[in-house]
């Protein structure tokens, strides 16, 4: 029996008590509908997990087939500058729907998405400037913000569900299917 599935599940589950501690003691926390600065300023295409791409598969294939057909051709747009080596950056979440301003596939985003605003990035990589600035102008009440580590989760996926699958990569995979 492959335990990676369930393993991913008791992972995002912890992931998401730390979440929802975090806003429950600051209502002022901006990761929330609407903000998609970070789904708007990706530092590279995605790169998940076999189950995480399987979970968007299964989504994607669920949207009603004009808003699939929207996300299909962002992901071909995509596909077409990773191949030619001209990905725009920063890159715009092809699961994005950018009118709303959130994501159309949210119950099945991957642990980045989940994670991106509460877990930092050790060396300084991954980062949000709205919550620095949020932090920074709460010093005196954000002092005791508990911050998850990026790194150590990535780690943790690799761990437990083996190496992640580039974007490209996965999408290579499903359409010679």
């Amino acid at each position: 029996m492959n335990e990676a599935p369930q393993k991913l599940l008791d992972l995002e589950e912890r992931i998401e008590v730390r979440v929802q501690d975090i806003r429950a003691s600051r209502d002022w926390w901006p990761c929330r509908r609407g903000c998609d600065r970070c789904c708007r300023q990706l530092a590279q295409p995605p790169e998940l997990s076999l189950q995480e791409w399987a979970r968007i598969d299964e989504a994607v294939a669920a949207l009603p087939a004009p808003i699939r057909a929207e996300i299909e051709q962002k992901i071909d747009r995509l596909l077409v500058q990773i191949a030619e080596n001209r990905v725009n950056l920063p890159v715009i979440c092809p699961y994005l729907d950018e009118n709303e301003g959130a994501c159309r596939i949210y119950e099945a985003r991957p642990i980045a998405c989940r994670t991106y605003g509460f877990f930092v990035d050790r060396d300084g990589n991954d980062y949000c400037q709205i919550i620095e600035n949020e932090v920074s102008s709460r010093i005196d009440t954000a002092t005791d913000i508990i911050w998850g580590n990026a790194e150590s989760i990535r780690h943790e996926i690799e761990r437990v569900c083996g190496e992640l699958i580039p974007f490209d990569v996965h999408y290579q995979r499903t359409n010679s299917l």
